[in-house]
């Protein structure tokens, strides 16, 4: 070999891969991909929870709101109906039997049959001279697989009580029984409390058509 040789650089020829080493990578990705399609699920879910909570809170302002409009004789049917008409839009489990829910002057919204079913008015009543409080109850539906029945599950559903969480079919009445696919659920209590500062004299005539 001559000295100019002895000076020139050379790059080692890459390594095959072996049987060895796919079969390394092939066990990482059957170790993690569980672990990252559960985190991503679980990140999704959350915060469709988080979605739907805002919505049930936005439910009882808007019970109450419609609350002062109306003499206190309407009051309860008032709340009702606002309230199931702003959970209306995130309502999961619509069978044959209950019809989708109506806005006046807009039309029929998509897959809010069992609005009536899991949205429910708890209470309204004048809290003082010049305030009316609402609460509202929504049972809302775990849709994300692998995530929802562990979040479920997490909440007891077989507690005394918290039978409407459960996913499986039983003599408890639970509030999936009547869904086409059953899912855990989870109840949102909100409550509002707004101002009313003057006297109801009419009348409103409530409920309206389809509600």
């Amino acid at each position: 070999m001559s000295n100019s040789d002895s000076h020139i650089f050379r790059i080692p020829a890459p390594h095959c891969s072996t049987p060895r080493a796919g079969g390394s990578v092939m066990l990482e990705f059957v170790l993690a991909a569980p672990v990252v399609l559960t985190l991503i699920l679980a990140c999704m879910q959350f915060a469709h929870i988080w979605m739907a909570k805002q919505v049930v809170h936005y439910a009882a302002f808007c019970a109450a709101r419609a609350t002062l409009v109306c003499k206190e004789s309407e009051f309860n049917r008032a709340a009702e109906q606002a309230a199931r008409q702003v959970c209306a839009w995130i309502v999961h489990g619509e069978t044959a039997g209950e019809p989708a829910k109506r806005i006046p002057g807009w039309g029929e919204i998509p897959g809010s049959g069992a609005a009536e079913r899991k949205t429910r008015l708890r209470s309204v009543r004048n809290v003082g001279r010049w305030n009316i409080e609402t609460t509202v109850e929504h049972d809302f539906a775990l849709l994300f697989p692998l995530v929802g029945p562990m979040i479920g599950w997490a909440l007891s559903p077989w507690g005394d009580g918290d039978e409407w969480q459960e996913q499986r079919a039983d003599e408890t009445g639970n509030i999936g029984d009547a869904d086409a696919v059953r899912y855990p659920h989870i109840r949102f209590v909100e409550t509002a409390v707004l101002p009313k500062p003057y006297v109801t004299v009419s009348e409103m005539g409530i409920p309206a058509p389809g509600w």
